[in-house]
């Protein structure tokens, strides 16, 4: 019995001892360096991206937007359609009448020049405006024969096109250099195509 009891005091003892010898404390690195080893910080990854986005947006084409007049079914008026294009030349808006059935395939631009003052607008005042009118010269390849009704509402569609889209006032068609002719229309020198404000039904 005594040697039970002295069994249990030094259990005890060795107990008190292991109770009271102090811990090594190792340090750990805080949860976000183990998860970011490389020092990336919720700014850095928002700048990045950031960045990214800036670069996309520059590289993406920037589009013109332009409107073509069509010729409704019967010929008695006209459609305005609105186009985005890469980039807005006469040849592009003559390849959009192409492409809605107004002009043949194959049609070409000869030559197109504007003459006559700027429109008065933002940044330019009236007195920059220049003398005249703003008109534009068009001369193409070629153009369909149709019916009265088919080529008036041809030439509208054209006339629209071109003066909206280049803010004229008025516009001369040629065909290879010469004034236009058909056998229902004739023009002269001073014949000048206009824009028609009621195009929906002429």
């Amino acid at each position: 019995m005594k040697k039970l009891i002295m069994c249990l005091a030094g259990l005890m003892t060795a107990v008190s001892l292991a109770a009271c010898t102090p811990t090594q404390v190792t340090e750990s690195a805080p949860q976000a360096a183990k998860q970011n080893p490389d020092g990336i910080t919720p700014e850095m990854v928002a700048e990045s991206n950031a960045a990214i986005k800036r670069e996309a947006d520059s590289a993406a084409p920037v589009y013109d937007v332009a409107f073509i007049y069509v010729p409704n079914s019967d010929a008695t008026g006209l459609t305005r359609e609105e186009v985005s294009l890469e980039a807005m030349t006469e040849q592009v808006l003559v390849d959009c009448l192409v492409e809605k059935g107004v002009l043949e395939a194959d049609t070409t631009v000869n030559s197109f020049d504007i003459e006559g003052g700027e429109k008065p607008g933002p940044g330019v005042s009236a007195d920059a405006v220049g003398s005249g009118e703003r008109i534009g010269t068009l001369d193409l390849s070629g153009i369909p024969e149709s019916g009265t009704a088919g080529e008036v509402a041809m030439l509208n569609a054209i006339a629209n096109t071109f003066i909206e889209n280049y803010e004229l006032d008025k516009l001369k068609l040629l065909i290879n250099g010469e004034n236009y002719e058909s056998g229902h229309i004739a023009h002269e020198d001073g014949d000048y195509l206009e824009f028609i404000d009621k195009y929906e039904k002429f």
